[in-house]
């Protein structure tokens, strides 16, 4: 058995200190603990899978990022990890703890699955994986040997942890703070105009420099933004739909000094919804989040999404974003662009359909994406 000091101080050596996650009882000492650090972030998440966007993001800002998960969660990372961790090359060091042991007593009934086959689904998604070090001899010769996977071959890399395998820690600091602001609330404002992607695409592109760090989530955003002008500080995703805004907030929280703007789309939020409150827990005033509204998966078909039925900026407020807004006015647009962010900020922004012939797709590899983005952010003074 180690403390979880003994974990969270050496990790922090090598380099680790930033952690998000979701609470398992098997992990209670560590997230106390890190909950009572002053100088180690713990960025909470509403679902294993906004972790690891979130995890994500912090990577891509110059940050060794740590994930904390039951196994029973493990389902829910499955896309974020495929599609973005292994095909991007991020690396992230994950903890997983193994409910359902099947070598030891009978846990809940719902562990038990998932239990007998949590180490064969690390490895079908292509996962190094080792026990998590229960002395500290085993400590360090596993923190070096994932160290090396992490940091020198930039593979993600995993510690299943059995139960009992850290000493208690109880919390002494009163939990979360709160970091809300005053709330802006503004007007709607709508133009008669019916507005396209690449004309917001555009707007976006003349209206910030190469110190706005831009996110576009999966299907046409992406390869539409590639098309008009690739740059070193566009991030274009692919697959792990939904994930832009946790990348975005965990990249805001590692850059603070950058604006960044993460272009969304109507069907990729409604599949993470609740990342909206890991944003407004941590109201980073750097984040600018827009969400590019056409009601429709245009990229599979043009099915509808019940995007129409939705409130997304009262969504966005109730989530303690700073300021939330719905326009269709590329002048509001462009007036929002070239102020500094008045605190985390939401724009929900109403398009329709249509995409020019022939549109390509990136001809850069994601990880050469990856590679590219951090780098330039590394290279900024």
């Amino acid at each position: 058995m180690i403390t979880a000091e003994d974990f969270i101080l050496r990790s922090k050596e090598k380099g680790f200190n930033i952690y998000s996650g979701v609470p398992c009882s098997y992990l209670k000492s560590f997230i106390n603990y890190i909950i009572d650090s002053d100088d180690i972030s713990y960025i909470p998440a509403a679902s294993e899978g906004d972790a690891i966007g979130i995890a994500a993001g912090s990577y891509l800002g110059g940050r060794s990022p740590v994930v904390m998960l039951q196994n029973s969660g493990l389902g829910n990372t499955v896309n974020p990890i495929t599609s973005l961790l292994q095909t991007f090359k991020i690396p992230v060091l994950i903890i997983v703890t193994l409910r359902g042991d099947p070598n030891a007593p009978a846990d809940e009934p719902q562990h038990q699955l998932m239990g007998k086959i949590t180490t064969d689904l690390l490895e079908l998604m292509g996962l190094e994986w080792d026990w998590f070090p229960e002395s500290r001899k085993e400590l360090d010769l596993k923190l070096e040997k994932a160290s090396a996977r992490i940091h020198q071959d930039k593979c993600s890399f995993v510690m299943v942890m059995k139960q009992g395998a850290v000493e208690p820690y109880e919390l002494h600091s009163g939990g979360t703070e709160n970091h809300r602001e005053d709330q802006i609330i503004q007007d709607n404002i709508y133009q008669d105009d019916e507005v396209t992607r690449e004309e917001v695409l555009l707007s976006i592109l003349d209206h910030t420099s190469d110190q706005d760090l831009l996110i576009a989530t999966t299907g046409y955003t992406g390869r539409e933004l590639y098309s008009l002008k690739d740059q070193p500080n566009n991030f274009y995703m692919v697959g792990s739909m939904g994930c832009a805004i946790d990348i975005g907030l965990g990249l805001a929280l590692s850059k603070p000094k950058y604006r960044v703007i993460v272009i969304d789309g109507d069907g990729a939020l409604l599949m993470r919804l609740g990342a909206l409150t890991s944003v407004g827990y941590e109201a980073p005033r750097n984040l600018l989040h827009l969400v590019l509204d056409n009601g429709t998966y245009e990229s599979t078909g043009s099915q509808k999404t019940v995007s129409q039925f939705v409130d997304f900026k009262s969504i966005a407020l109730a989530s303690s974003y700073t300021r939330a807004i719905s326009t269709n006015s590329l002048n509001q647009l462009k007036e929002i662009l070239n102020k500094p962010n008045e605190g985390t900020t939401f724009v929900h922004f109403p398009i329709v359909n249509g995409v020019k012939n022939n549109l390509p797709r990136p001809n850069i590899k994601p990880y050469e994406v990856a590679d590219r983005f951090r780098t330039n952010i590394e290279d900024y003074h």
